[in-house]
Formats: C-alpha cells, sequence, structure tokens
C-alpha cells in the first residue's frame, strides 16, 4: 500500500506576507528563502526554512484567490499541509476508494504530482499529496523548492 513518506511543507495563509515575515522571522528563527507570485491562482507564496522544516505563507491577490477566501472564512493560519508519497498514483487511488474527496490532481511537468484532499475527508486540515519527480526526487526538500520555484 502506497504511503506517506514525510511532511513536506505547512502552508499558512496570511493577509500579508510583509507584515508577517519578520515576527515569523524573529520569534521562530524562521529563514526567508524567497518568494513568488502565481498570477494563474491568485496568491503569492513565500518560503521559508525553520530548522529542517519547509513553511510556506499564502498570500492572495485578489479577493477571489482561494487564499483570501480561506482567510474569510476560517481567518489566517494552516491552509494545507503537503505530505510526500511513494506512490502518488496508488495514494490517490486508495484515498478514492476509501470515499476521501480528492480535487486539483495535476502533474508539473518534470517538478511533482500533486493533489489536494478535503478537510471532510482529512480531519479538517486540507492534505496535498505530493511525489517529487525526476532529479528533485533525491533532493533535500528545503532544495527541491528552490530549484523547483526558481528562487
Amino acid at each position: 500500500m502506497a504511503g506517506v513518506k514525510k511532511v513536506d511543507h505547512i502552508a499558512i495563509a496570511v493577509r500579508s506576507i510583509e507584515a508577517s515575515k519578520p515576527l515569523f522571522e524573529s520569534i521562530y528563527g524562521a529563514r526567508y528563502l524567497g518568494q513568488r507570485e502565481n498570477t494563474d491562482l491568485e496568491y503569492i507564496v513565500a518560503y521559508f526554512l525553520m530548522g529542517e522544516s519547509l513553511i510556506t505563507m499564502l498570500e492572495g491577490t485578489t479577493p477571489e484567490s482561494f487564499v483570501t477566501q480561506h482567510i474569510e472564512k476560517r481567518g489566517e493560519g494552516i491552509q494545507h499541509v503537503g505530505v510526500e508519497v511513494d506512490d502518488f498514483d496508488a495514494f490517490v487511488a486508495n484515498a478514492e476508494s476509501l470515499g476521501a474527496k480528492v480535487s486539483g490532481v495535476r502533474t508539473i511537468d518534470g517538478i511533482r504530482k500533486e493533489a489536494l484532499i478535503s478537510p471532510r475527508s482529512a480531519f479538517g486540515i486540507i492534505l496535498q499529496p505530493i511525489e517529487w519527480l525526476g532529479e528533485l526526487k533525491d533532493e533535500p526538500h528545503h532544495e527541491r523548492i528552490i530549484k523547483a520555484g526558481g528562487l
């Protein structure tokens, strides 16, 4: 059976990355790696390394953005948890066969396969199963994101 290898990242929805960044760095010692904008999905993502863990901050760029809508509904906080799986297709097929609501299934060519599992199927939190592809498969997770995100 396909399973989770480890937590890949934790994504936090915030109203403003610029306002949140200094506090995040000073309280938690997070190291800012960079950020980029996704114009198609209307959000900005900032990457931080906290110890050995990758944390991202998401900021919506429009009122229609999924990030903005998440904050409107639930407030700032954890938006999703990315989990690395050893066999993406088997993991998703198993989740669906057990009744989990899976959406957003896609492959980012040469980078990774990913999907979203509804919070109704995952104890109130959105889970994002991920399988890294190609040369990124064996990279440390923060190095993956630097290479994949073009930081």
